[in-house]
């Protein structure tokens, strides 16, 4: 029986294309991949999975909605940070830091793509670069240049996991 993996799919909103991507990619790689390796990545974006509710700051609500249950997040970044969510810079670095204390899977991808200097937000730029530089220090990441490059590289991270998964279960079995 294959096991299911929700992947949260966390990003501020100057990669549109690589979060449309990222559903696609899960479904390629399911498509190909599960029957063999006995898992299911099931794409999981605040967009389609949460549900209007009242009573706490919004991202504290996205949070125990889909956050809290999500195994494994997927998050990308290319100019920008995010908005400031009251507890964290953006909320994708507070989903990402939410992951973090749970010990979960955190799969981050930076953008290295040209930028027109005159299109970015250079405060945002810069929380970034600050954010890039903290990540180096709790652990490993990873860059691309294109979105062509960006589907590679997740779909082959997402065989790698799943082929450590397949090990890890064949061990136990032992």
């Amino acid at each position: 029986m294959a096991t299911a993996y929700q992947v949260l799919i966390a990003s501020p909103s100057d990669v549109s294309e690589q979060r449309k991507k990222v559903p696609e990619i899960l479904n390629k790689w399911n498509t190909l991949n599960s029957a063999y390796y006995e898992v299911v990545f099931l794409p999981i974006k605040w967009e389609t999975h949460t549900i209007p509710e009242m009573g706490d700051r919004p991202q504290a609500i996205i949070n125990k909605q889909i956050v809290d249950n999500s195994d494994i997040l997927v998050g990308t970044f290319w100019t920008k940070l995010g908005s400031h969510t009251g507890v964290a810079e953006s909320g994708t670095v507070e989903e990402i830091q939410e992951f973090m204390k749970k010990d979960k899977k955190v799969m981050l991808y930076f953008s290295s793509a040209p930028v027109v200097p005159d299109s970015i937000d250079f405060d945002q730029y810069q929380k970034l670069k600050v954010f890039k530089e903290e990540c180096q220090q709790k652990g490993l990441y990873d860059s691309y240049s294109s979105l062509e490059e960006f589907e590679e590289k997740l779909y082959n991270h997402l065989t790698s996991f799943a082929q450590s998964q397949k090990n890890k279960k064949k061990r136990n079995n032992q």
